[in-house]
């Protein structure tokens, strides 16, 4: 029933213009170059009873419902994550995306990814926390690969669709890191 409740708030918020998570307002739509993407779906990552992130799906279009629609669709879009709790330690939230990219790849499949994974770490280097409000961006620009922000600062870039659709399978993929956040991602 709660997470019933939780769903249609968020849809509620999301028809009046943004969505607001834990006090934290994911904007309706966000400008990617030269590109306007319009937030697909929005919700809470949650570990045991700890809140870490608010986090933001935007495409082209709005209302994508599969993950097929949105891994076919090869325009720019964007994951962004709102950090919720106080003060914490990067290099978990770092580790969580190893493990959600690990456990929706084979081993070929990361063998491919390996090096790609290592300079991603790489960019985060001269950080070693994050705090509430931050905010975490990847950015698929096509001929350009995955842009990575922290709080509207580029922090590299990463060549590659396949290590893209990794970083989006950490949350859409067959062993996402919550089926509820997958179902409000991607619209429904």
């Amino acid at each position: 029933m709660k997470k019933l409740i939780v769903m249609f708030l968020l849809c509620v918020s999301m028809q009046a213009g943004a969505a607001t998570l834990e006090g934290i307002t994911l904007e309706d739509e966000v400008q990617l170059g030269n590109t306007k993407l319009a937030l697909n779906g929005a919700g809470v990552r949650s570990i045991v009873f700890f809140k870490m992130y608010a986090v933001g799906l935007y495409l082209t279009e709005k209302k994508s419902q599969t993950t097929a629609a949105v891994f076919a669709d090869t325009r720019p879009k964007r994951i962004a994550l709102h950090v919720l709790v106080g003060e914490g330690d990067l290099e978990r939230f770092l580790g969580g995306f190893r493990k959600g990219m690990e456990k929706n790849h084979d081993a070929a499949q990361l063998t491919v990814l390996r090096e790609r994974m290592t300079a991603f770490d790489k960019l985060f280097d001269n950080h070693n926390t994050v705090k509430r409000a931050d905010v975490i961006a990847f950015d698929w620009v096509p001929a350009e690969g995955t842009r990575v922000s922290l709080n509207g600062v580029e922090l590299g870039r990463i060549a590659g669709e396949d290590f893209y659709h990794a970083l989006l399978k950490i949350w859409l993929g067959d062993k996402p890191v919550s089926d509820d956040l997958k179902t409000v991602l991607l619209g429904s």
